[in-house]
């Protein structure tokens, strides 16, 4: 692949439903006080009237965060716009580690009172740039070693990957880890792993 991707979106799914319109004062609440490093927010749009849609949406100039209903799966998805630096392994921490960071923060926001929690045991991977990442079994072939090594060092070895979907949508992979780790550990390993 002659260039990197770098629209990359990563989603955990929410164990418990939750109330779309509780998430607007929090994401409101992130704006004010700047609580994503490295990330300028901008501004909360609120799609709850979308059936199966983007939710909840907190914008920022490097990336979008969407408390989602995507595919009728309730989650959190970290979309990236603007290029991280590095290479592509590298690109795939930093939305790994950017998503399990926002559900963290999510898990712990006083104004929800313990009501989110997120599972573990299953990721969707997707990049969102038909041209550099045609949903075909040739871009995973090519993303392949980066992707196994990565989820490999987060999750121990027997992790499996999925593409899903036909070529005219968009890349996506189900990735689904054989052990299952709860959030902390999952955001320990982020930090450690070498990329």
């Amino acid at each position: 692949m002659s260039t990197t991707p770098h629209k990359l979106s990563v989603k955990l799914f929410l164990q418990n439903p939750l109330a779309l319109e509780e998430i607007v004062p929090v994401f409101h609440g992130w704006i004010q006080r700047q609580a994503v490093p490295s990330h300028l927010l901008v501004d909360v749009a609120n799609y709850a009237h979308v059936e199966g849609g983007p939710g909840v949406a907190l914008v920022a100039h490097e990336a979008n965060f969407y408390l989602d209903l995507f595919a009728g799966h309730p989650g959190l998805t970290y979309q990236r716009k603007q290029p991280a630096p590095g290479s592509f392994a590298d690109r795939l921490h930093q939305a790994f580690a950017e998503a399990a960071s926002a559900a963290a923060r999510l898990e712990e926001e006083p104004l929800l009172n313990g009501k989110t929690k997120f599972r573990t045991d299953q990721f969707t991977l997707k990049i969102a740039d038909r041209l550099l990442a045609p949903n075909t079994d040739a871009t995973l072939a090519a993303l392949r070693p980066d992707i196994e090594s990565f989820v490999t060092h987060l999750f121990g070895p027997g992790t499996t990957l999925t593409r899903r979907g036909e070529a005219r949508d968009l890349f996506e992979l189900e990735i689904s880890p054989a052990n299952s780790v709860p959030l902390s550990a999952l955001r320990s390993r982020l930090a450690l792993v070498s990329v």
